[in-house]
């Protein structure tokens, strides 16, 4: 049996496994059979926008040829969309790119699209031409957004089709957005949308600064099925109240912080946030937090609170301050065994400066003897400034060793990082993929 004599499924498979573009078109392009069977299999996987020059005649051959060829707008599962022109670029665009109007008008007639800025087509908005083409891929499971400055049509066509049009997008389950630059970010409101698409569950984002209700609107009675919700280089005020209250069960929520680079208020206000995840004591599975730098408004008392009552959670990855509560000379003053739930089962301690090491090996001892997590099977503790060890700090590196044998001796996995440069081994960072 030769390739050829596969089933067109059989085919399909082979095609969606490999993962670079050009193998994948090199393959549709070796028979008849293989063109005809496999060429959707090209439009599985699209990213737009990755080029140096401008974006419109990129995507605007895209929208023609599913326009013309909607099998093909059907194959698309996954949309990425980097940074792209806006309103403010297009007194700058030179390139050319076809701009059909009875193919556009014919495409959304009848549609809540069917109200077009024609003249920003025309004149080569890729912003406006993304924004009408995006709810034409009606297979699409995930879209990653690289949102420019001066984006307007895409954030209103996705607020256009959560209370207009839900139907647009009923297989994606998967949304992604970050900031075009290094420094600065988007507000959270732009991802507010995805939360009202039936079949998303989970919801990420890098650069993005939290958004709070405004002013006297009432608590959002939860509608959204997003289980999962994962934020690199963000910052938050708020605790992302809307977003947290919207969600039914949330599972997993995972929030690195920005810092100065994403804005310059707070990186960090914890009361917010503490009262967000106790909605989900009884659903959330895992929690991460993790910042090198905290700030905190004057009336929060920078603690997050126990984790003791959230009974099905089973990973926790947080700081010692978080978690232990410092007084105002930067001493503990909560035992660990008291604030961790019996249904643990990965615990990493962060960002553990060197003057708490002992104590926190020490807390560490008294989880183990104390059973009180009868389900933990792997630990991590970070140290946290100078690499090098004083003499004072002996006892506790000699400590350290003894409680690495122990965890071995009890087939506990057991992982530190002591020195100024964070080192998570790939064992604590597994349950969230990188987008």
């Amino acid at each position: 049996m030769t390739l050829l004599d596969l089933p067109e499924e059989t085919l399909c498979l082979i095609a969606e496994e490999l993962d670079n573009q050009y193998d994948r078109y090199s393959l549709v392009q070796s028979c008849h059979r293989l063109y005809t069977v496999l060429l959707p299999t090209l439009y599985s996987r699209v990213i737009l926008g990755d080029v140096s020059d401008h974006t419109i005649g990129q995507v605007s051959q895209f929208f023609n040829t599913i326009a013309r060829r909607p099998e093909l707008a059907s194959a698309v599962r996954s949309l990425r969309v980097e940074s792209w022109d806006t309103e403010d670029d297009i007194e700058n665009i030179n390139c050319e790119f076809e701009y059909d109007p009875q193919l556009i008008d014919g495409l959304v007639a009848g549609t809540c699209w069917s109200k077009q800025p024609n003249d920003q087509l025309r004149r080569g908005n890729t912003d406006a031409w993304l924004a009408l083409l995006i709810p034409q891929l009606k297979g699409l499971r995930q879209i990653s957004i690289c949102y420019p400055y001066g984006s307007e049509y895409v954030e209103k066509m996705f607020e256009k089709a959560a209370k207009d049009d839900p139907a647009a997008f009923t297989r994606l389950a998967d949304a992604f957005a970050e900031w075009y630059d290094t420094e600065n970010s988007i507000h959270a409101s732009c991802m507010e949308p995805f939360f009202k698409f039936p079949s998303v569950r989970r919801i990420g984002g890098s650069s993005i600064l939290d958004s709070d209700r405004q002013e006297g609107a009432p608590r959002i009675t939860p509608f959204s099925g997003v289980t999962d919700i994962d934020l690199d280089m963000t910052n938050t005020e708020c605790g992302f109240g809307v977003w947290m209250e919207s969600c039914k069960a949330l599972k997993t929520f995972r929030l690195n912080i920005g810092g100065g680079m994403i804005s310059d208020g707070p990186d960090l206000v914890t009361g917010p946030l503490r009262e967000s995840i106790s909605l989900h004591k009884s659903s959330l599975e895992a929690f991460w937090l993790c910042g090198e730098s905290y700030q905190y408004l004057e009336d929060d008392d920078g603690w997050l609170g126990s984790f003791a009552d959230f009974n099905v959670m089973k990973y926790l990855h947080i700081s010692i301050s978080m978690l232990a509560k410092l007084d105002d000379d930067l001493e503990p003053t909560r035992n660990l065994v008291e604030l961790l739930p019996p249904s643990l089962e990965t615990l990493f301690l962060c960002h553990c400066p060197h003057e708490l090491l002992e104590w926190a090996v020490d807390q560490i001892e008294l989880l183990l003897n104390s059973n009180s997590l009868p389900r933990l099977t792997s630990l991590g503790l970070e140290g946290w400034g100078p690499t090098e060890v004083e003499e004072s700090s002996l006892e506790t590196m000699r400590k350290l060793e003894a409680l690495n044998r122990r965890c071995a001796e009890a087939g506990l996995f057991f992982a530190t990082s002591i020195g100024s440069h964070r080192i998570v081994p790939s064992r604590f960072v597994s349950l969230w993929p990188c987008q």
